[in-house]
């Protein structure tokens, strides 16, 4: 479900992206061939170089967001912001995540979460969390007897210890688990990498600016004038 919702985020801003790039190309184009000299607005690149930009805007837009994930993924080592699966590296390579946003986690390396809320390597369900002293400590909820169960899972020999907190019910301990004040997204939003985020503003304001500029420099070497009647 997840993946479907990110396709279905880069479908709609890809839609909105094309007709908004559409307009400036046709609202460009008119600009640039009403400022051009008519006798030479045959020879004259102004016209089409303003159509083309919006468009290499939008395709520079798509390569830095791929860049970012990469950079996010490979070097940050966590999801890009895009995800409906957010997931941080912590620095004793165990990985925080959240799967559909809901379903909080740890997991070792070399290990992967299963349907249980425990199991080898791993702890998911997890409500609040804390980390200390090589320990992941905290809650989570069993859907199996609708309870709240405390964990121990020690990282260095990934014995956990699992002990029964009491029933509750999924919403509840959703909504600790989303907004509660040990909620498990503290720890991720503490060890998340901000510094992939610069590096995409920068990749597009760089990129843009760029662009920006080679349309400016093509207009102030264009001869200018006024079209006759006809291409008004």
């Amino acid at each position: 479900m997840a993946g479907f919702a990110v396709f279905m985020t880069v479908v709609t801003y890809g839609f909105f992206g094309i007709a908004a790039a559409c307009i400036c190309s046709f609202i460009l184009y008119r600009i640039a061939k009403r400022t051009v000299s008519h006798s030479e607005i045959s020879d004259s690149h102004l016209p089409k170089a303003a159509a083309a930009a919006p468009f290499l805007g939008l395709l520079w837009l798509i390569a830095a967001l791929l860049i970012h994930v990469q950079i996010s993924n490979r070097l940050a080592h966590q999801d890009c912001g895009l995800s409906g699966d957010p997931y941080v590296t912590l620095p004793n390579g165990f990985v925080l995540g959240s799967h559909n946003t809901y379903d909080g986690y740890v997991v070792a390396p070399g290990y992967q979460t299963d349907v249980a809320v425990t199991g080898p390597g791993y702890v998911r369900s997890i409500i609040d969390l804390q980390w200390k002293n090589g320990h992941f400590t905290g809650t989570q909820f069993d859907f199996k007897s609708s309870a709240v169960r405390r964990f121990d899972f020690n990282t260095s020999d990934l014995n956990i210890q699992i002990s029964d907190a009491g029933p509750t019910t999924w919403e509840a301990a959703n909504d600790s688990a989303q907004t509660g004040e040990g909620s498990y997204w503290a720890l991720y939003k503490q060890y998340r990498h901000t510094w992939p985020g610069y590096i995409l503003l920068l990749l597009i304001v760089s990129g843009e600016g760029a662009i920006g500029f080679w349309l400016w420099r093509i207009w102030k070497s264009t001869p200018q004038g006024t079209p006759d009647s006809s291409d008004s």
